[in-house]
């Protein structure tokens, strides 16, 4: 008995820690007053408060005409059906002041325990962006969060993520992600639904390096490497006969960092002829790569919270 506590709460402290590195909000709230159980410091920075957890809602969350998210709450608690918020409407504080509102795009996830009976609400998403995206634009992020909320394979999911970014492109631009393998040191094959088979089956499996083309170089400093041009450029020395023949010239490849800095994997963007991001381009990739973090983050949670529970079945054996 005693070793199933300490299991449970090794499991929880792991979830905490998870929690407090992820770049989106999270918070799990229990309870018929959806009390924090939870709550990262990005949630903790969206109420204005670090101190949510034993919080009820309500104290937390002002509630206007039509924004009644505590009701969503409740039916998610009851149903034990998820849904996706787009542009929600949130309040902190005084309700008379509106620069206490916020807008969110989220995801709501009913949790089971051993029993199959639901424990709690785990709720996940980032503030909008007022960057300009199109209706189009936001439409195609919100089917990505669909698709990750219905537990669709990570590889479909951030391929329609990467969708986004060459179904707007006006450049036929070219998008991949790859994840940073357990050890460290290798990316591995995410994504990348438009790129030769050859030429991802290539870099699958490649080690990180300040010299190590574009992705390898950004996953190895955690910053952005703009690489204008495959061909003369010395970090893709060992690396452009891979990509030249595939008419792959420029590349750039951003980090998808967790909100405590640590790498994830990269997202690159590929053109066939040299050229230099634009702003545009660059407010793309800060779209894309929060997104692709939350996913990432949503299925190791996942995964996580899968864990505890086959470790409390396996306790109450």
């Amino acid at each position: 008995m005693a070793d199933g506590v300490a299991t449970d709460r090794d499991a929880r402290d792991l979830i905490e820690r998870m929690f407090e590195l992820a770049p989106s909000f999270m918070a799990i709230v229990e309870g018929p007053d959806h009390r924090f159980a939870v709550a990262n410091r990005a949630f903790g920075e969206l109420a204005g408060t670090d101190e949510l957890v034993g919080k009820p809602w309500a104290d937390v969350m002002l509630e206007r005409a039509g924004q009644q998210f505590a009701e969503r709450l409740d039916e998610a608690a009851l149903s034990g059906e998820p849904f996706v918020g787009r542009g929600v409407s949130l309040y902190f504080g005084d309700p008379d002041e509106p620069e206490d509102e916020e807008f969110v795009d989220l995801v709501v996830q009913p949790l089971r325990d051993a029993g199959n009976r639901i424990s709690g609400i785990l709720i996940q998403g980032h503030k909008v962006l007022e960057d300009g995206r199109s209706e189009e634009l936001r439409f195609a992020h919100n089917r990505v969060l669909e698709l990750a909320l219905g537990d669709s394979p990570l590889e479909q999911t951030l391929g329609a993520l990467i969708g986004i970014v060459e179904s707007t492109s006006r450049t036929g631009v070219r998008g991949s992600i790859l994840l940073l393998d357990p050890d460290g040191k290798h990316l591995r094959h995410g994504a990348a639904p438009s790129l030769p088979k050859e030429y991802m089956a290539a870099i699958d499996g490649a080690e990180i390096g300040p010299c190590a083309g574009s992705c390898g170089t950004a996953a190895y400093s955690a910053a952005p490497v703009f690489v204008a041009d495959i061909a003369d450029n010395p970090l893709w020395a060992d690396f452009k006969d891979v990509a030249l023949p595939h008419g792959l010239r420029a590349c750039w490849s951003i980090p998808i960092l967790t909100r405590g800095q640590k790498v994830l994997g990269t997202f690159a963007m590929y053109h066939r002829e040299p050229r230099e991001p634009t702003v545009r381009d660059l407010v793309l990739v800060d779209l894309i790569t929060q997104t692709a973090a939350l996913v990432i983050d949503r299925e190791r949670a996942q995964a996580t919270l899968r864990d505890i529970a086959a470790m409390a079945g396996t306790g109450s054996a």
